[in-house]
């Protein structure tokens, strides 16, 4: 039986980064060491975790709705909240009719942005 995507075995995981890396062509070798770097951060930041629920959540169908924590009627009471409350990354808003997730942006910035769900998926086709 094979195991499920997100119980990999982090360290046969790099090894086989490393080995197929070795025997990639020149163009595909950077690619597969950035995937293996990209595994090297998330186990140096103790983010591994949090990428084995990701890994296990992407594989399943569109169906669970976001928990929202706050909801604001408009988004200048949203933005306001978010600059005065600092909340952790992932958490859901509900803005109006609309879910906004909080994100972090490469400037250390937090943002809301937009969250699709399964319904907002089926009322648009």
């Amino acid at each position: 039986m094979t195991k499920r995507l997100e119980e990999f075995d982090f360290e046969a995981a790099c090894r086989a980064l490393g080995s197929v890396s070795e025997s990639s062509p020149a163009e595909s070798r950077e690619a597969v060491e950035l995937a293996a770097y990209a595994l090297q951060f998330l186990y140096v930041t103790d983010q591994l975790p949090s990428f084995r629920e990701y890994l296990r959540d992407i594989k399943e169908p569109a169906t669970r709705e976001a928990h929202v924590e706050h909801v604001f009627d408009d988004m200048p009471h949203a933005v306001e909240w978010l600059k005065e409350s600092a909340p952790a990354p992932g958490v859901y808003v509900k803005v109006g009719e609309r879910t906004y997730e909080v994100w972090r942006a490469s400037d250390g910035k937090l943002l809301l942005v937009p969250h699709v769900s399964s319904a907002d998926l089926d009322s648009d086709s």
